[in-house]
């Protein structure tokens, strides 16, 4: 039985692109994996602190157990202990919304989700599919996907490396949306079946 976890990170609850595309993939998901189970961690509107100095000092204290590392230890255990990830997002600003970066910031950890052999990082988040599910409001097919590529090194840094797009792209066009929406679920089932 398969565990998806699914990361919300868009501020908005209500008319949220990512966040109706995260809930389409999930019934795309249900479906394609009855019995599997949902863990979500929402980041979007849950406070996700920023890295701070004395976290960081923790991360490299060997056996440290204080309560300064207890959300991050829980976060890179709710990643080890899925199959596959769903990651919803918007861009702000040309970039990943802030609470997405703390959360990764707080999941980058020698020893942890990546070690260094002969200084060669080496990921330790084997053998994980990654869904990424990203909303922006202008359609540029000139420029690349900012967000993908930011969080495509951040995965591929932690050993994921089987990621799979999908970005709705040009959201201040409702009928371009529409269009993109009516063909979500065929995608969605398409990139499934991979």
């Amino acid at each position: 039985m398969k565990t998806l976890l699914r990361i919300d990170s868009s501020l908005r609850l209500k008319n949220s692109y990512s966040r109706n595309a995260g809930d389409n993939f999930v019934r795309a998901w249900k479906e394609h994996n009855p019995g599997g189970s949902i863990r979500i961690r929402e980041v979007g509107t849950s406070h996700i602190p920023h890295l701070e100095q004395d976290v960081l000092e923790k991360f490299y204290t060997a056996g440290d157990t204080s309560d300064h590392l207890k959300l991050s230890d829980q976060l890179i255990a709710e990643l080890f202990g899925c199959d596959e990830i769903l990651i919803t997002l918007p861009m702000y600003n040309f970039g990943i919304p802030s609470s997405l970066k703390a959360y990764f910031d707080l999941v980058l950890r020698t020893g942890k989700t990546f070690r260094y052999d002969d200084d060669k990082a080496i990921g330790l988040l084997q053998n994980k599919k990654t869904y990424i599910l990203s909303a922006m409001g202008e359609l540029r097919s000139d420029i690349p996907n900012l967000v993908e590529m930011h969080l495509q090194q951040i995965l591929n840094f932690i050993g994921i490396r089987e990621i799979y797009y999908y970005s709705l792209d040009g959201t201040d066009d409702k009928e371009s949306v529409k269009q993109q929406l009516n063909h979500q679920n065929e995608l969605f089932m398409n990139i499934l079946n991979k």
